[in-house]
């Protein structure tokens, strides 16, 4: 099977800087190499994160022309200082969209309620590190011709994170013929948008469950968790109907370079799902929202706000992938 290879119209080359990188020069740009004719790649281009601002934007790619694709390998670079990378597939359309090879800066980007039903394709949050995640034999993503995706990429040069150097994102998708496939890879993103750390709070826990939602049984595959720099743990826990709360098979410590999970072989019983736990600790002296005792309730801004998201793959996929806001 052929894939046309495609670049965001108008993004740097995918090379680096050019020449040996001085004492004072930022490292070079992440690269990856061209997939051939077995897959696309798409790219942010390279763009400044100045001192002091986070920038959260939306790329729109249009998936290449041709026979429905499964894709079995996902490799993704970013530059260092990074926060976090997702990209989904566009469903309903409130305020936010774009054509292909369009970019919407801020703005609508940063309102979680526009990509509410949009399900995950992947997330990466490996910042001047290449994550390369090859998909459990005979399990793919089906990718059709013509689908809209958004690239949602963040940075932070702030108090709690800096980026050393310039943003850029680049992807590659690689793919598999349908012989070579026999089960759908599915998705969950969810997140846990009740939670609320103040100064002083210590070791806060905030737990949430998200089913699944289908009959039989599925099995994880990979997993990922995401919070700021609040965050002390998170942990995913298997969860079924009648005995609740099962294995635990994720744990992070680390708020800004949380582990992806891979060759997971996690069972989910039939109708079950996963909870997901985050636990929080604010020195005394931060302050979130001065309206609300300094408070840091839900939101994307990493200096004031907070996270508890977490992401899953398993198969089979069954009728949908699953959101749970």
């Amino acid at each position: 099977m052929r894939i046309q290879y495609i670049v965001l119209l108008g993004a740097l080359s995918l090379s680096g800087c050019g020449g040996d990188d001085g004492p004072d020069d930022p490292p070079a740009d992440v690269t990856l190499p061209d997939p051939g004719a077995n897959g696309w790649q798409w790219t942010t281009g390279t763009f400044e994160v100045p001192q002091g601002e986070e920038i959260q934007d939306c790329y729109f790619f249009e998936v290449p022309a041709g026979k429905p694709a499964f894709v079995n390998r996902i490799t993704l670079a970013q530059n260092d200082g990074t926060h976090h990378m997702n990209v989904f597939r566009v469903k309903t359309v409130q305020a936010l969209s774009g054509k292909h090879g369009e970019v919407v800066k801020g703005g609508e980007c940063w309102k979680s309620g526009n990509w509410a039903d949009w399900p995950l394709v992947t997330n990466s949050q490996s910042g001047g590190a290449v994550e390369d995640w090859n998909l459990p034999d005979r399990v793919g993503l089906r990718i059709e011709p013509g689908e809209m995706l958004m690239l949602q990429t963040h940075y932070v040069n702030g108090n709690t994170q800096a980026t050393p150097t310039r943003g850029k994102v680049v992807v590659n998708f690689y793919g598999a013929g349908q012989s070579e496939i026999d089960h759908e890879m599915g998705t969950l993103f969810a997140t846990n948008q009740n939670i609320r750390i103040c100064p002083g709070d210590q070791k806060k826990t905030f737990e949430a469950t998200c089913k699944v939602g289908q009959d039989g049984p599925v099995t994880v595959a990979a997993a990922n968790g995401h919070f700021h720099s609040r965050g002390d743990r998170f942990t995913m826990n298997t969860w079924e109907p009648t005995a609740g709360k099962g294995e635990q098979f994720y744990q992070s410590s680390t708020w800004d370079e949380p582990p992806f999970t891979k060759d997971l072989s996690v069972p989910i019983a039939n109708k079950g799902g996963i909870t997901w736990t985050c636990e929080f600790s604010a020195l005394a002296s931060e302050c979130g929202d001065p309206n609300d005792d300094c408070c840091f309730t839900f939101g994307g801004k990493v200096e004031y706000q907070e996270h508890c998201n977490a992401f899953a793959y398993y198969w089979p996929k069954g009728a949908s992938d699953k959101n749970c806001f």
